[in-house]
Parts: C-alpha cells; structure tokens; sequence
C-alpha cells in the first residue's frame, strides 16, 4: 500500500504538469505572415490595435480559429485577409496594391506658385506631390492672367508620374486702328466718344464692333462713318473719303449699349440699335430707346440739314433683386461645396448669390460625387436637387447551373448569369436556385472599375461542396490525430488502432482495436510471458461530452493456454511416477474483466487515464511459487496442510479467484499516426500462481503491473460522404 500512494501522488503531479502544458500549448499556434511587398504593418482583427509587426513575420501566436489580418504599407491601399488559424506553421500572404503618385512641376516663370487642383479639388500651389488611386486623373493649373493649362493622365500602381506644366499669358483683349483720310484734321468719333483728329492711332478699343465717323469742319463736306470690327491684338487701317454732303434733309443714326434694343423715332420703330433714318425733316425729334431687362430713354435730337446727327443712348438696367443658391440632398450626412467652399450639410441656402456662373459639389460617404454648375444674376437665383448615387462595384455573376438568382442582402438583384453593380462594403451575397443549396458569402466590395467575378459553383440538397468536403476531411485528419488507444472515448468509426508493448509480468502485448460506431468499438489482443498466452475480444462504450473529457466502460473476454510441465522434474512427481502413470500438468486459465474509465484529453498533446476493474480468474497452474505441486500435501497452503474439497479429495492445481485492479496511463501523441505511452497498475486481492515464480525466483505474484507502448492509428475504411 506504500508503494501504491506513492505511485498515485507521482501520477497526480505529473498529470498537472502535462495539463497546464497542453492547455497553454492547445488554445494558440505559431504561424507566418508575409506580404508582397515586405515591410508591411499587420494588425489583428483590429486596425486601431496594437499590430503584430511588419512582414515578414516568422512563427508569430495567433489564437486557433477565424481572423482577419489588416495591412497597412505607405503608398499602397490597405489590404484586408479573413484567415483560419487550424494548425502551426501556416503560412498567410497578402499582395498590396500600390499607389500612384503625380509631381507638378513649373516649366516657366508663369507656372511659379500656380493653383493646382486633381479631378477638380483644389491640391495646393506648384511644385506638388500627390499620392493618387490607380487610373486617369483630369490635372489642372491656373493662376490669373494666363491661360488655365488642362490635361489628362493615366497613372500606374507604383509609377511616378512627372508633369512639368508652362502657362501663356491670356491673349489682348483690345486692338487699333488708323484713321487717316483725305483731310486733315477732321474730328474723329469712335462710338459717339471724340478720339482725336485725322490722322490717328486710336487705342485700346474694346474687340468687337464699333462706329467710326470723320467730322470735317468744312460744313460743305459729308461726315464719313462705318462700322468696323476690331480684333484684339491687330490694328485697323481705315482711309477715309470726305465727299460734298447733298443738299437735303438730315439723316440720323441711333447707337445703344444694350443688346437688341429697339430704336423708335417720333413713334415709328426704326429697329434694333444700331438703327439710322435718311432725309429727316431740318428740326426736333424724338428717340425712343427700349430693350428688356432696361429702363426705357427718350432723346430730343435736333437735325440740321445736310448733316448726320449721331445719337448715343446709355440705357439703365432694372435693378433686380440678387440671385440666390439653394441645394438639397436626398441622403444624410451630405456635405455642400460651393466654388470650393464648404457650406455644411444640406439644405444649403447662399443668399445675395455673386453674378456669374458657380461650380456645386455635393459629397456624401458611400455616394458618388454629385457635379453640377449654375448661373445666378439680379433675379436669377439657383436651386439643385441633388440625386446621389451609391458607390457601387460592378460584378459580373455566373453559376454551373441555370435558373439560379443572384441576391445582395436579401434582396433579388437578377437571374444568372448576371451584370450589374454593388454599392461598396460588406455584403451577404447569395445565389439561389431550386433543389440546390444555397450559395452564401460575406464579401466586402471596394469601389473600382474593374468587375468583381463570382463564378459559383451550387451542388445539390444532401450534398456537400467541395470547400466542406476540404473541410471535413481536414476535420477528420485533426480528429484523427488528436486519437488515442487508451482512454474512456472510442474510436472513430473509421479508424483503427493497432498497440505493441513490452511490460510485466507479460513480456509482450499486440492488441488491435476498431471504431464501430461514435460510442462503440470493439478489438482483440494477444499476450504472453512463454508460461501463458492468452488471447481475448474487448468491447467498449464510451462518452465524451467535451473534447477534454470522456468516460467509458469496457468488457474484456479471454483465455490462455501454455506447455504441459514435466512432472519429473519434481521428487513427489517422480516418487508418483514409480506407484502408477505420471500425472498430467496442463496449463491454462479463462477470464472476464470489466473496467470503467475516466480521460483527461489534451487535444493534440495526448491524455491521461485512470481506470478500475473487476477481474474474475480461472488458471490451471499445478504450482506455487516454491514449485511444489498443489495437487498433493504440502502443496499450496500455509503449515503444509493440503487443500481439499469437500469429500476430502484433493485439489487438482486450478486457482479461481476476483480482483479489483486500479491503474493509470500517460499517452503522447507524436504525429497523426504515432502515439507513445506508458501504464502503470496495483492489484487488490489474492497473488495469481500461475504469475508467481516467472524466473524460477520462488517469488509470488507482485500484484504491481507495468507496461511501455506504442500505438500505430490507421484508417480502414475509406469513406467519402
């Protein structure tokens, strides 16, 4: 018995040690992350997290079980991988995709510290450096006083693209002209206004069309006029002829500053400005001027005869109340830019609007870019019902059968094959079809133009897909892995199990054993020490109701069998031999046992088992321990009484007799198919002859077992279902 606690205290603190080493070992593995390019930053589950370092990293701890690895490289867009961490050393890659950078750089002494802006918002002034998406960008440089330059590109992931850009000043608005002419001196008029005598070079005069006239002093000669165009930049020659004027009525020209004014004279309309009358009456007259948008003129002119009178009508426009801006939104959290100004959310109302045209942004997280340019004016005001557009990614939908229908969250987006856009985010995405299994994913869709493939592939209700097939087997090949031979649960159903041991007092031990059902297996074993072998069938129940622990009860059947012993090698036996026939000694027992089992499982570390049994023996051993023959006196009683049965005869050498047996064994699992182990057992009740006296020591039976195995897992079915 002293023996026996010590043993136990032994077991016990080996089995916490072994606890606390797997529990640690089972809840983590050691995996590899790498990304192309290195020198990534990875974060777990959580970008605002601590991150596990820049790849590549090398046997880094991650929890067994879904996770999602975030990565984060300067110049490239951030990279989300859903991983499952199952076993150690996996290896988990990623490919980021760079980012473009543009460099505007002045060309000339006019681009110095010019205004930049990329897709139309404002980026800074030259020389700049931007880091853009992939794809083609309007670039624009302007600054006041020179031509806006304006161009388009193309940018590459990873490529640096270099714009050196050169602004022209804005042509001349204005241009000149020469009036020279046959007479010298004679006043010259542009539009009304006195600029000069012949000859002159007039000036800055507006593009476009005027009236020149020539007024002599000479009364006998005929005023000269014509309506030239001037171009900006270019001068005009103009040479007029001065001829006698006619002795008749005067005549009238009517010039005004508003477009398509209509000229009346003395209540007749002459037409739209400029307008002229020939031979008019010598004396006073009136002139009307009107034109929309204007406050009307009246004019007295006096016409003298023989002359022209050019008249020159100023007209007011009609103070109109300012214009005004007004943007609405059909979607929340919209943010307002007008002429590159935020203005805040919608309803946006800008009051007292400046005149002239204006650029409107609408932005709104998850839409597109709303654009639109109004013009506002004295009593023209602005208003913009903004219609925002999801952010969406095309995807093209194909499945390996027909009638099947493609849904975004719920929702009938088509039939299959299928062309359309997603917004972006995350999505549960479905392809359905009748008497099929459902196809279901979370995918999370980015914006681009590129479309996103799905090619699903449906299998038939009852059926699995080839991912789950992928999975089950590499469920099967954990669970097979994580097998032992000696403990409460069973055997999968399909796989066996084959153990070799050596130990006392059987030298050598092969067992076999076999999944029947979850909770059933069955096996047969061979053991022998040259005296005994013995052969028996097992069969054992099990439960398991976590991973960690299981309990099982098991039936072991058996019987030996071993040579005759010489019975001549005894003097009783000899001294039998002389009186009559040489008796026979045969050897061999029958037994049953019955054990019940507790586990301790450590995953992929191994287990701990402890058992008690109920051993009922049959052996026919003809000897004890001194080797002498029971059958006679001074057999196998203490004092040297004989053991008889009830007549009084004696005992022939069979030994019936129960035992309880208390134990325990420590199993490692060293790979998918090899586990080691080692057992150790005590013994309560009566020695076994036939166990005594193995080596001729005259030592009875220790009642104290031990063994050290090894155990081969195998599959014998090949299931595929």
């Amino acid at each position: 018995m002293t023996r026996m606690s010590f043993s136990t205290v032994f077991l016990l603190a080996l089995l916490g040690s072994l606890m606390a080493s797997a529990a640690s070992a089972q809840s983590r593995r050691r995996v590899n992350i790498e990304s192309t390019p290195p020198g990534a930053t990875v974060y777990l589950d959580d970008p605002n997290g601590a991150p596990l370092g820049t790849t590549p990293l090398r046997r880094v701890r991650i929890v067994r079980g879904r996770h999602t690895l975030i990565f984060k490289l300067a110049n490239h867009e951030d990279f989300t991988l859903p991983i499952m961490v199952r076993r150690n050393n996996e290896t988990f890659r990623a490919t980021l995709r760079p980012l473009g950078t543009i460099t505007i750089n002045a060309a000339n002494a006019g681009a110095q510290g010019a205004e930049a802006r990329i897709d139309g918002t404002p980026v800074g002034t030259l020389p700049i450096r931007k880091i853009v998406q992939p794809g083609r960008h309007l670039i624009q440089v302007g600054r006041e006083g020179y031509v806006t330059f304006s161009q388009w590109v193309e940018v590459a992931g990873g490529q640096v693209l270099s714009l050196p850009v050169s602004l022209e000043r804005e042509a001349p608005e204005t241009g000149s002209v020469l009036v020279a002419g046959d007479v010298s001196g004679a006043a010259i008029f542009v539009d009304g206004q006195p600029r000069g005598a012949t000859p002159n070079v007039i000036e800055g005069i507006p593009a476009g069309e005027h009236l020149i006239e020539v007024r002599p002093d000479d009364s006998s000669l005929q005023p000269f006029q014509q309506t030239v165009r001037i171009i900006a930049g270019e001068r005009l020659v103009l040479n007029p002829t001065l001829r006698p004027a006619p002795p008749q009525g005067g005549s009238l020209r009517v010039l005004a500053n508003a477009p398509g004014a209509v000229v009346s004279l003395d209540g007749d309309v002459l037409g739209e400005a400029p307008a002229s009358a020939e031979g008019l009456t010598p004396g006073e007259h009136i002139v009307e001027v009107r034109a929309e948008g204007y406050e009307p003129a009246q004019r007295t002119v006096t016409i003298d005869p023989g002359q022209q009178r050019v008249v020159s009508v100023t007209l007011e426009e009609v103070v109109a109340p300012p214009g005004r801006i007004v943007v609405n939104a059909d979607v929340d959290g919209a943010q307002v830019i007008v002429d590159g100004e935020e203005r805040g959310a919608p309803p946006v109302v800008l009051e007292d609007a400046p005149t002239g045209a204006h650029a409107i942004i609408v932005r709104a997280p998850g839409y597109r870019e709303f654009r639109q340019t109004c013009q506002t004016g004295p009593g023209v005001s602005c208003e913009i019902n903004a219609e925002m557009r999801v952010v969406g990614r095309p995807v093209r939908v194909t499945a390996n059968v027909e009638g099947a229908s493609f849904y975004v969250d719920g929702e009938l987006q088509g039939p299959i094959p299928y062309e359309g856009e997603v917004p972006t985010g995350a999505h549960l995405v479905e392809v359905r079809r009748e008497g099929y299994r459902p196809y279901r994913a979370q995918i999370a869709f980015t914006a681009g133009d590129e479309p996103r493939e799905l090619d699903v592939t449906l299998v038939e209700e009852g059926q699995l897909t080839p991912e789950e097939l992928a999975e089950r087997e590499e469920a099967r090949r954990e669970r097979h892995r994580q097998t032992v031979s000696r403990s409460g649960a069973t055997l999968p159903d399909d796989l066996a199990v084959l153990d070799a041991s050596i130990g006392w007092p059987y030298l050598f031990e092969l067992r076999l054993g076999i999944g029947i059902f979850d909770w059933l297996e069955s096996g047969i074993g061979i053991r022998t020490f040259g005296r005994l072998t013995e052969f028996e069938g097992r069969v054992k129940a099990g439960y398991r109701p976590v991973r960690q622990f299981s309990a099982g009860i098991q039936l072991r059947i058996g019987g030996g069998i071993g040579p005759d012993r010489d019975p001549r090698a005894h003097e009783v036996a000899v001294a039998m031999a002389a009186m009559e026939e040489a008796p026979s000694h045969p050897t061999n027992s029958f037994y049953t046992s019955i054990e019940g089992l507790i586990s301790l499982h450590f995953l992929n570390a191994g287990n701990f088992t402890l058992w008690g049994a109920l051993d009922v023996h049959s052996d026919r051993w003809d000897w004890n321990a001194s080797d002498r023959d029971c059958r006679y006196a001074n057999g196998c009683m203490a004092g040297g009484a004989p053991e008889t049965d009830m007549e009084g005869d004696f005992i022939r050498g069979r030994q019936a007799l129960a035992r309880f047996r208390l134990g325990g064994s420590l199993e490692f699992i060293l790979t998918r198919n090899w586990n080691l182990w080692g057992s150790f057992e005590g013994v309560f009740g009566k020695p076994r002859r036939i166990l005594g006296d193995i080596f001729g020591g005259g030592n009875e039976d220790l009642q104290m077992y031990t063994r050290v195995g090894i155990t081969y897992k195998f599959d014998y079915i090949d299931r595929d279902r």
